[in-house]
């Protein structure tokens, strides 16, 4: 297993804001050779701390004008593994088992209000859901950091 130092700290943190650096250009902004940074990326995968890369997507310029965050709880007899099917539904972007009076989040985005509630109405609720609050998210001030 591979120890995350400082150095893999700081190579982590060049990713996470920019995840198509080259080798070259960590080695540049760290001081240190390409292949050392290269072997340390590589163990970083191969060990599962660096688990991919993404592109991040605005989500309005791609015609997503709502987003919502559904607060809700499970319905007495369905498994937890049932949230993993919310992965396929459009427009869900994440799903989380929290803390609190409602334990599970979603975060979802749609081009409208509409389609919005008709996504939870259609594809959400049915797989086992009660309890439902709906946020409306009014500004997003901090998503990505470094971006």
């Amino acid at each position: 297993m591979v120890t995350v130092d400082d150095m893999n700290r700081r190579i982590m943190d060049l990713l996470r804001t920019d995840g198509k650096m080259t080798y070259n250009d960590v080695a540049v902004k760290l001081r240190r050779s390409p292949s050392t940074i290269r072997d340390r990326i590589r163990r970083l995968e191969d060990d599962k701390v660096i688990l991919g890369y993404v592109a991040v997507v605005n989500a309005e310029r791609m015609g997503m004008k709502v987003e919502g965050v559904l607060l809700a709880n499970l319905n007495d007899g369905v498994q937890s593994e049932k949230l993993r099917t919310l992965a396929k539904v459009p427009g869900v972007t994440e799903v989380l088992q929290v803390s609190g009076k409602r334990r599970i989040l979603v975060r979802l985005n749609a081009p409208d209000n509409r389609t919005l509630e008709d996504t939870i109405q259609r594809d959400i609720i049915p797989i086992g859901l009660k309890d439902i609050e709906l946020r409306i998210v009014l500004e997003s001030v901090v998503r990505f950091p470094g971006i």
